[in-house]
C-alpha cells in the first residue's frame, strides 16, 4: 500500500511541478517540489524510505529536466536519508520549525551538490553571487513548502489507514 501511496505522490509531484510550480518565479528561481516530496516522505517514512524515494524522484526529475543524469538522484537520495535520520530523532512529531529547517538545509545541500558538476567545467561556470542567490531563494521557498507537504503525507497515510509507515511492507 505504501508503494502505491509513494507512486501516487510521484505522479502528483510531476503534474504539480510541470503545470504549476515551473511557472512560479521568484527572481528567476523555481521551487523544487520533488525535493519537498522526498523530505515529506522521509520525515514520516524514515531514512531508508527517504533514500529510496529520493533516488527514484531524483531520477525522474533528471529525466524531466534533461540535466546531468544522476546528479539529482544522488543529491535527493542523500537529502532523503538525512531528513529521515533527523526526524527519527524525535519521539513525537517534530515542531513545524524543524520542518522549515530540514527543508531549507536539504535544499541548500542539494543545490550545492548539483552545482559541483556544472562548476567543474562540464556545463557552465556559475558565479558565486548567482549561486548564493539561487540557493537562498530556493531554500526559503522549499522550506515553506515542506509544511503543507508534510501535512498532506500525514493526512493521506491516515486516510488510507497505512500502519507502520517506517517499513516497506
Amino acid at each position: 500500500m505504501k508503494t502505491i501511496h509513494h507512486g501516487a505522490c510521484l505522479i502528483l509531484t510531476i503534474i504539480l511541478q510541470t503545470m504549476i510550480f515551473n511557472y512560479i518565479n521568484v527572481f528567476g528561481v523555481h521551487p523544487n517540489l520533488f525535493l519537498v516530496a522526498v523530505i515529506a516522505i522521509a520525515i514520516f517514512g524514515g531514512r531508508v524510505q527517504g533514500m529510496v524515494c529520493g533516488m527514484i524522484f531524483g531520477l525522474v526529475f533528471d529525466l524531466l529536466t534533461e540535466r546531468m543524469l544522476g546528479a539529482n538522484m544522488l543529491a535527493l537520495a542523500a537529502a532523503g536519508y538525512i531528513a529521515g535520520m533527523i526526524a527519527s530523532g524525535y519521539y513525537a512529531a517534530p515542531p513545524f520549525y524543524i520542518f522549515l529547517t530540514i527543508g531549507a538545509a536539504a535544499t541548500a545541500g542539494v543545490d550545492l551538490i548539483c552545482m559541483i558538476p556544472y562548476t567543474a567545467g562540464l556545463e557552465i561556470s556559475v558565479s558565486l553571487l548567482y549561486a548564493l542567490k539561487t540557493v537562498l531563494i530556493e531554500a526559503i521557498m522549499n522550506g515553506i513548502l515542506v509544511i503543507p507537504a508534510v501535512w498532506c503525507i500525514k493526512r493521506t497515510t491516515k486516510l488510507l489507514k497505512i500502519q507502520n509507515i517506517n517499513t516497506f511492507r
